[in-house]
């Protein structure tokens, strides 16, 4: 199997514990399943990422999971947005290195100047409209690298959830808990994709997630990942 790309928000970037791309890692161990997100991230962010990866995601499988499209990806050129970030009281952490060279992801940062920019400069239906115009680029654009691709959104994916059976295993969390990413790649990204994935692996791995007591940002959460994952 080619190679996979991921690319997310924090519903994708496995930082509070394994999300859908280190879930399905595990279950394609044969293949390379690369994850390019950002916690808070927006779809400028994202789509950049894509691009700076150039002729390596040619020919190969991409899962784009939408952003909010209400957020603002600030790529840095000075110092006065530098200070801003390192002053927000939350997302001061959010910071991303890029070829282009740092971003901040504001995600729903309450600083003035991010505020104004919604507020004033790209406001609701601008925002919705902008998301329909990437899509229709970003379409084309993997159409032209013959990826096969998968167009997908945190917002889906919380509707997944929402209405699952399992629902009361989401946890309080922002981002769902790792049985519901299983369940989502298991009835959801590995359909669409029709990926052939070994029955045995998923029983083995809904097994344990289940009989894990997950605590979010558990500091030794890799590890408990890499020997959960590792059969």
């Amino acid at each position: 199997m080619n190679n996979i790309f991921c690319f997310g928000d924090g519903y994708a970037y496995g930082h509070i514990w394994p999300e859908w791309p280190q879930i399905l890692q595990a279950l394609l161990p044969n293949s390379s399943v690369s994850v390019h997100a950002g916690v808070g991230a927006g779809n400028e962010y994202l789509i950049s990422s894509l691009i700076d990866l150039g002729d390596k995601i040619d020919n190969q499988t991409v899962i784009f999971q939408w952003a909010s499209p209400y957020r603002f990806d600030k790529l840095i050129q000075d110092d006065q947005w530098m200070d801003r970030a390192k002053q927000d009281p939350i997302y001061y952490f959010n910071l991303y290195d890029s070829a282009q060279g740092i971003w901040w992801l504001s995600s729903a940062s309450e600083d003035e100047k991010v505020q104004e920019y919604h507020n004033l400069f790209v406001q609701c239906e601008q925002a919705k409209l902008r998301l329909d115009n990437q899509k229709i680029l970003v379409e084309n654009y993997l159409t032209i690298k013959k990826c096969k691709y998968l167009f997908v959104s945190t917002y889906d994916q919380e509707q997944f959830v929402s209405s699952h059976p399992n629902k009361k295993f989401r946890g309080t969390e922002v981002q769902p808990s790792p049985l519901l990413h299983f369940y989502y790649v298991k009835e959801i990204l590995a359909i669409l994709l029709n990926l052939d994935i070994d029955p045995d692996r998923y029983n083995k791995l809904e097994k344990v997630i289940k009989q894990h007591n997950w605590q979010a940002y558990d500091p030794n959460r890799a590890e408990i990942w890499q020997k959960m994952s590792d059969f």
